[in-house]
């Protein structure tokens, strides 16, 4: 007897908190809001692009959307174009980074009204500002004829750099360089090879300055192995100086009978 009430108390306290919870949600404002972005690293002082929606309650949905450092200071800037209220066709936002590279946060505080009550949601995404890589390479067009509307982008360690695509068109003779500055924070410290590539609709070209590898370093430069022997070499030189120094000379001065 006892079970069996202890199971039909707990039951109805099951029943009492589900009961709870599903008047919250009817008596409260429905809510949704989402930020997206493509990607989340941009290189400093330059733009990036998100993408926020949002619906719930009877108005449109307001919303301010800031750019803070670790700190919780206001940094950068936000764009939305004039917009101040969002649905779910999406508002772009266009952040400015700052010029210092780090870990920033974009927060967007969203405002829900339903007749007479308000309620707000803060939503928040990453942003890392990196300083950026420059990749370089120069054409010599030493033919011909021309070079029209040729298609070029870098090639970082085998892989294709994503948005370094451009067009170029080079008289007969001349020289261009081409150059981008790569936002990335997936390179490891130390050698990497890049080179440029291009072609004429399906045809890749060839031309000085095209397809040729090229060594470049992220965090060190070439010469820094050869400091270091160097380095070990003259501290080993120092010591050996000091030790052969320190050393007492025997017998100096004396008779070779008293040797």
């Amino acid at each position: 007897m006892i079970a069996l009430m202890s199971i039909v108390l707990l039951a109805s306290m099951a029943v009492s908190v589900f009961a709870a919870s599903a008047s919250a949600d009817e008596d409260g404002i429905n809510t949704y809001a989402d930020i997206r972005a493509d990607s989340y690293t941009v290189a400093t002082s330059r733009t990036i692009t998100y993408t926020i929606y949002a619906e719930g309650g009877t108005e449109p949905v307001g919303f301010v959307a800031t750019l803070r450092d670790s700190n919780g200071s206001t940094v950068g800037s936000v764009s939305a174009g004039g917009r101040t209220t969002v649905d779910m066709d999406g508002v772009t936002l266009t952040v400015t980074a700052p010029s210092t590279a780090g870990t920033y946060t974009l927060n967007v505080r969203f405002t829900y009204t339903d007749v007479d009550e308000t309620t707000t949601v803060t939503k928040t995404a990453p942003l890392t500002v990196v300083t950026p890589i420059r990749l370089s390479a120069t054409i010599d067009n030493s033919a011909g004829g021309a070079i029209v509307n040729m298609d070029v982008w870098f090639v970082v360690n085998g892989e294709r750099v994503v948005g370094s695509d451009r067009m170029v068109n080079i008289d007969a003779g001349a020289r261009e360089t081409i150059t981008y500055d790569w936002a990335t924070e997936g390179l490891s410290k130390g050698a990497h090879w890049m080179m440029l590539e291009g072609q004429v609709g399906p045809i890749p070209q060839m031309a000085p300055g095209l397809n040729e590898m090229t060594t470049f370093y992220v965090g060190q430069n070439d010469y820094s192995l050869i400091e270091t022997i160097l380095i070990i070499l003259f501290i080993v030189l120092l010591i050996v100086l000091f030790i052969v120094y320190r050393k007492p000379v025997k017998n100096f001065g004396k008779p070779k009978s008293r040797r």
